[in-house]
């Protein structure tokens, strides 16, 4: 005689399958696990017989592990790609790292020390900006990018950016021939977790007050800064607080001061000691 459940299954058509328990041991988390044989009821390979473990998730979860890491690979195999496609940076700064960073002083030391820490400990709902201010070939650029390198390591997605050859690329996208859109590239901007914008300043050096190219550099570092609000940004320049607002203009350099933590780094041009 059925049972209800085996009469309710057989008025809806629905098919119990064979289970065979073959072993029974106990898992290494503590849970029983029952290796079972099992008909598949539905797909391509209906009526075949399977082995399945049943009992605990130590399996599962060495697949999800395994999954995750696999995702996680993916995702860091892109970001590094999107960063070399996408990054306006000089060759000579491509292998800078923490380590091969050499402090001439212990001024130098704690500013390479808050570059890692702001790196080690990066977290994209806390922003922080910071700008390295300082004299020629002190280490700025070397140190912003070594924390743009850390923070990729942890699985952020970074762009650094020269801001003379970022706005020159702008310019570029005014031709037809452009590989980008000026609107891709702010998108690229406003998107990315960390955003290094060096050398800034650098660009309207030879530029007389009111010069129509002047107002235009002005106007699109004022779209860069602006989309970056509440995004962590690393700002480098050569130029002292006076200099760099005459410069980017009052109303940029109020932009960049928000939520920036000032370092400098005044000092010798290291690149002189191969001399």
């Amino acid at each position: 005689m059925k049972t209800i459940k085996q009469a309710i299954q057989s008025a809806i058509g629905f098919k119990t399958p064979k289970q065979l328990v073959l072993d029974e041991y106990m898992c290494e988390c503590g849970q029983l696990v029952q290796k079972t044989e099992m008909e598949l009821l539905f797909g391509p390979k209906a009526g075949e017989m399977v082995i399945v473990n049943a009992g605990c998730k130590c399996e599962d979860i060495k697949l999800a592990a395994e999954a995750e890491e696999a995702h996680r690979r993916m995702k860091k195999r892109k970001m590094d790609d999107f960063f070399k496609q996408n990054s306006l940076v000089n060759k000579n700064l491509q292998s800078a790292t923490f380590e091969n960073y050499i402090p001439p002083n212990q001024a130098f030391t704690d500013a390479k020390y808050k570059l890692v820490e702001f790196a080690e400990t990066f977290n994209p709902d806390n922003y922080q900006n910071l700008l390295l201010v300082g004299t020629y070939g002190t280490g700025k650029s070397h140190l912003s990018y070594a924390a743009v390198k850390k923070v990729m390591d942890l699985g952020y997605s970074c762009l650094f950016l020269s801001v003379p050859k970022l706005l020159t690329k702008i310019k570029e996208t005014y031709n037809r021939q452009s590989k980008f859109s000026e609107e891709e590239i702010l998108e690229f901007i406003l998107e990315v977790d960390l955003l290094v914008l060096d050398d800034l300043g650098a660009e309207y050096t030879n530029k007389r007050n009111g010069d129509e190219n002047d107002n235009w550099a002005q106007s699109k570092l004022f779209e860069v800064i602006d989309s970056r609000a509440g995004k962590h940004t690393i700002y480098t320049t050569n130029l002292n607080s006076a200099d760099l607002e005459e410069k980017v203009n009052s109303r940029n350099f109020s932009r960049i001061l928000d939520n920036t933590e000032i370092i400098v780094m005044n000092g010798p041009d290291y690149r002189k000691k191969k001399f």
